[in-house]
């Protein structure tokens, strides 16, 4: 009885069928079979050299990613220091004009900060580098500590963090940081797309074996040509209502691979002007 071919090489699978056919095979059909045959072992022999070259292209990609943001750090630390230490008067008083000037130069820097966190976690994960950590924690406990962090960044639009996290949920296995990380990006978009004194919906409910979380704003919403590619690296729309907000477009594209590792799934609804809402489900291994 012949075997089922192997789904994961059916190269070798091809491979050995022609052979198995070839042992039975007349002299003259044997011939054809073993020409056959050898074409096949060269094909094997290009695909298997192909895939060693995309795979060292990877590795390649990785490492230079890997030193730029390095030696990007170093001088970004320094720059934030340097500011920080001029803002506080140390090295001699400043006025306000200078002061605003400081402001500038370490938002600035926060934002290149950010875009190097999110290029190097998003290299690692492409290269299986980046491994998640999960710990029992309370969810309660742990959105509360977010929200404490981002109430004050609202409060700055006179906007409104509204929190609802079911009673069913109690402790659950999670990476912390990780999950802190993708929350944080949906928070920082509603905030940042939604108008001033508007409210922004934090929910957190079970969802069968999961836990669901949603952020919905009410903000500039997404066009219909621009969903397909919410989720892309660097993707920015056009929309000038966008474009008035700094970005790189690489927040929701780590967050959703982040998502991926754990275990979950990411998605979102939206209405050009009316709004988003944005959620994402992580496996529950103790509730």
């Amino acid at each position: 009885m012949s075997e089922a071919p192997d789904q994961k090489n059916p190269g070798q699978s091809l491979l050995s069928s022609i052979e198995a056919i070839s042992a039975e095979a007349d002299p003259a059909q044997k011939a054809a079979l073993d020409l056959m045959a050898g074409q096949v072992h060269e094909l094997i022999a290009a695909l298997d050299r192909t895939q060693s070259d995309v795979q060292e292209a990877k590795n390649d990609k990785a490492k230079f990613v890997s030193v730029v943001t390095h030696e990007l750090r170093i001088p970004l630390t320094s720059i934030k220091g340097y500011t920080d230490l001029l803002r506080q008067g140390i090295v001699g008083p400043v006025n306000e004009q200078q002061t605003n000037f400081l402001n500038v130069i370490r938002g600035n820097v926060e934002r290149m900060t950010a875009l190097i966190s999110d290029l190097s976690d998003m290299s690692h994960i492409q290269s299986g580098r980046l491994k998640i950590q999960p710990k029992t924690v309370r969810i309660h406990d742990q959105i509360g500590d977010i929200t404490k962090h981002w109430e004050p960044i609202f409060a700055e639009k006179q906007q409104v963090l509204h929190v609802e996290v079911s009673s069913e949920l109690d402790s659950m296995a999670i990476d912390p940081d990780r999950f802190n990380q993708v929350l944080g990006y949906l928070l920082n978009n509603g905030q940042r797309y939604s108008p001033e004194g508007e409210t922004v919906d934090l929910r957190v409910s079970p969802s069968g074996e999961n836990v669901r979380v949603e952020v919905q704003d009410r903000g500039i919403g997404i066009s219909d040509d621009d969903q397909r590619h919410v989720f892309e690296s660097f993707f920015r729309s056009e929309d000038a209502q966008v474009r008035d907000h700094p970005g790189w477009g690489l927040s929701l594209h780590v967050a959703m691979l982040l998502v991926n590792l754990m275990g979950g799934e990411m998605g979102f609804a939206s209405k050009l002007n009316a709004g988003s809402t944005f959620w994402f489900t992580i496996p529950v291994f103790s509730r």
